[in-house]
C-alpha cells in the first residue's frame, strides 16, 4: 500500500498549525506517511478558492510542507473549484502555481459536496488541462459522486461517473469512500469492482470516524482487524478526521494497527485514551452503529463521566456525553437522536 494517513477534510472546524504539527507527529510515530490538506473551513480552499493565500497563511503552509518533507510524509494539497468554476482556468492555474512554489507537488482537485447536478466530462477536462499545464505535478480527483450511495441512479449507470472515467486521464487516481459515504468495510472484491468500473486507480477516503454530519457524536470504535480489507488493491487509505486532537490521534493509531500489527488490544480506547473503567459500560454508544440497553448502570456511568472524572479527552467527548445523558434519562428527543446518531436499543 502506498498512501496511509490523515485527511483534514471536514466541515465545522479548522485546525491550528500547532494541532496540525501534533497530527503530523502522530502520523510519523505510527509509521503512516500522508497528510491531505483540504479543510472545508479554509476559505482559500473552497468558498474563496480563487483568492491567493495571504502572506501569513502562505508562510505557515510553506513551513508545514517543509516539516512534512523533513519527516518523509507526503503532503497532498486540495483545491475545491467546483462551487463557482466558470472556465476559471487562470485562477486555478494561479492557485496551483501559488502552492507549488512553496513545495506542494501532489494536488487534489475536489468536486465533492456541491449539492447540485454536475458534469463528469467537464470535471475530467478541468483536471486534464491542469495536468497538461503542470506536467511535474501529480494530480488526483475527488468526484462529485464519490461512492456507490451517491451514484445516480447506480454505479454502473451513472452518467456522471461514466463520463468522468471515460475522459479523465488514466494516470489520475480517484478518491472513493466505498459503498457509502460512511463505509464500514472495503473488501478486495469491492475494490476491484470499483477500479474496473471507474477505470482508474483508487485511494480510499475513509469517513468511519468523521462526525461533521452528526456532531457531537464521537466514534471510538477501532477498525476491525479481521473484517476490514487490507486495501491491497488500492493505492492506499486516508482517514477523514474530526478536528479533535486526541480523538484523531486514536483514529490514526487504529489505522496503523489495521495496516501493520492486527492486534485488537492495541485499539482499546480505554487504554489508549486514558478513559476510566466506567466508560466500558457505555462503549456501545461510541460505535458507528451505536447501541444501548437503557440500564441503570449506563446512566450511572454517564453521571460519573460528567461529574466525577476529568482528563484531556473529556473536553472533546463532553458534548456527546451530555447529550447521551438527556437521551438515556428521557430528557431529550429520543427518536431524533436515534436517527441522527444511528442508535438502537438492544
Amino acid at each position: 500500500m502506498l498512501f496511509s494517513g490523515y485527511i483534514e477534510g471536514y466541515f465545522g472546524r479548522l485546525l491550528s498549525w500547532e494541532e496540525r504539527d501534533a497530527i503530523l507527529s502522530q502520523i510519523e510515530f505510527k509509521n503512516l506517511n500522508t497528510y491531505f490538506y483540504c479543510p472545508k473551513e479554509d476559505p482559500y480552499h473552497r468558498l474563496d478558492w480563487k483568492t491567493p493565500y495571504p502572506d501569513k497563511e502562505k508562510k505557515s503552509l510553506k513551513e508545514f510542507i517543509t516539516k512534512c518533507e523533513s519527516k518523509k510524509i507526503n503532503f497532498f494539497f486540495g483545491i475545491s473549484p467546483g462551487i463557482n468554476f466558470e472556465d476559471s482556468f487562470e485562477e486555478l492555474f494561479n492557485k496551483i502555481l501559488d502552492v507549488t512554489s512553496i513545495g506542494a507537488s501532489e494536488i487534489v482537485i475536489l468536486f465533492d459536496d456541491l449539492f447540485e447536478e454536475q458534469n463528469g466530462k467537464k470535471h475530467a477536462e478541468i483536471i486534464n488541462i491542469c495536468k497538461e499545464k503542470f506536467p511535474e505535478v501529480n494530480f488526483y480527483c475527488v468526484p462529485s459522486e464519490y461512492c456507490e450511495q451517491l451514484a445516480k441512479p447506480n454505479l454502473m449507470e451513472s452518467l456522471y461517473l461514466n463520463q468522468l472515467s471515460e475522459h479523465l486521464d488514466s494516470d489520475v487516481p480517484i478518491f472513493w469512500t466505498g459503498s457509502k459515504v460512511v463505509s464500514s468495510s472495503y473488501t478486495s472484491k469491492e475494490i476491484d469492482n470499483w477500479k474496473n468500473t471507474l477505470k482508474h486507480k483508487l485511494i480510499i477516503w475513509d469517513n468511519f470516524y468523521a462526525n461533521d454530519y452528526c456532531v457531537p457524536k464521537i466514534v471510538l470504535e477501532s477498525f476491525d482487524v479481521e473484517e476490514r480489507s487490507n486495501f491491497e488493491n488500492a493505492l492506499g487509505i486516508l482517514i477523514n478526521g474530526t478536528g479533535l486532537l486526541n480523538i484523531d490521534k486514536f483514529c490514526l493509531g487504529s489505522l496503523a494497527n489495521k495496516i501493520y500489527s492486527k492486534d485488537k488490544l492495541l485499539n482499546d480506547p480505554i487504554k489508549n485514551l486514558g478513559l476510566p473503567k466506567e466508560f466500558a459500560k457505555i462503549s456501545g454508544l461510541f460505535k458507528l452503529e451505536a447501541s444501548y440497553t437503557g440500564s441503570k448502570e449506563e446512566i450511572e456511568a454517564i453521571e460519573f463521566l460528567l461529574w466525577k472524572w476529568t482528563g484531556p479527552i473529556k473536553q472533546e467527548i463532553y458534548p456527546y456525553i451530555h447529550l447521551l445523558r438527556k437521551f438515556l434519562t428521557n430528557e431529550g428527543s429520543a427518536d431524533l437522536l436515534k436517527s441522527r446518531f444511528n442508535i438502537k436499543k438492544i
